[in-house]
């Protein structure tokens, strides 16, 4: 951490966004307020929680001067209940922070420490369960990535929103966010990232804490769709992404020729049973679309079935 008196160490916000989270908002408020590094404001956006969260919000904002709660009048959804509580921020840093996780006492600290020149540094992850066992798995499952890597962040994500710390002038470029933004922490990854301004940290510095309930893997569990129609939808997703960072005109000249030509492949998803066409395109450019992966010929192979694929072979 800096060295130096409360009041000469930098303003670092939290922002963070509820929604009926009572069940864990104590722990994870909890975690915040036992930070090793004291000169924080706390922002929390509340969605129009049903249950007890707000009373529960306003009770530690009565304990403890730091803490200030922003009501809405009208459900948003959490990326733009995102975009709120970041605009009300007014720390040079910002430490993002989601309902349900658990913070170590070091993670603010840590961040401050190494985020270096960064516009974004991302720390590592341990899963929990509902209970707060610790599991023997990191979240998200794919690689840690950094520097210069926008279109990778495009196809997947490694950037967990409760893991980050950003320089508010991340907010220039990066709000209002896009339409066909569907999460804040891969949006605001990707922008710090055509800078070549994300950073990968070494330490894990919070858990993760899996239930019915998340917005991620909880979400994932309660489809009931075809495979097709799954596949139809994930890309059609991509694609709201990538036109929102092509419109944003964050990348650089090159990539954003590169992505124009992968979201005219990425169309022909919806009419062949296998892409050969972007096959043979991903080949060529694994490095710069399939850097997350471990496996970039599984992961190649498997961004180019198309829906025929899920058609013709539904339990393959």
């Amino acid at each position: 951490m800096t060295m130096g008196t409360e009041a000469e160490l930098p303003l670092i916000s939290v922002a963070m966004c509820t929604y009926n989270g009572s069940l864990f908002i104590g722990s994870q408020l909890e975690s915040i307020l036992n930070q090793s590094y004291r000169h924080l404001e706390i922002v929390i956006g509340d969605d129009c929680s049903s249950d007890d969260t707000v009373s529960i919000l306003r009770g530690y904002q009565s304990q403890d001067s730091r803490i200030r709660v922003i009501e809405s009048t009208q459900n948003v959804g959490f990326v733009r209940n995102f975009e709120r509580v970041l605009s009300a921020c007014s720390g040079s840093l910002i430490a993002l922070a989601d309902q349900d996780d658990i913070w170590f006492p070091e993670k603010i600290a840590s961040l401050e420490r190494d985020i270096g020149d960064a516009l974004l540094i991302y720390s590592r992850v341990k899963m929990v369960d509902v209970a707060g066992v610790v599991l023997d798995r990191e979240f998200p499952s794919v690689l840690r990535i950094d520097g210069r890597c926008a279109l990778s962040l495009i196809v997947d994500n490694c950037v967990t929103g409760h893991a980050c710390l950003i320089r508010k002038e991340l907010l220039k470029a990066a709000l209002p966010f896009p339409s066909g933004v569907q999460v804040h922490d891969q949006w605001l990854a990707i922008v710090a990232s055509a800078e070549g301004k994300l950073k990968a940290g070494e330490s894990v510095l919070s858990y993760y804490r899996q239930h019915a309930h998340n917005a991620v893997l909880g979400g994932k569990k309660r489809r009931k769709v075809t495979r097709s129609k799954q596949k139809l939808l994930r890309d059609g997703k991509q694609l709201a992404l990538a036109h929102a960072v092509i419109d944003s005109g964050v990348l650089a000249g090159a990539d954003e020729n590169l992505l124009r030509e992968f979201c005219r492949l990425m169309q022909k998803n919806a009419e062949v049973f296998y892409n050969w066409e972007l096959s043979r395109f991903l080949s060529r450019h694994m490095g710069k679309f399939l850097g997350l992966y471990k496996n970039k010929d599984k992961a190649r192979r498997k961004l180019c079935r198309g829906v025929w694929y899920f058609r013709l072979l539904p339990f393959a």
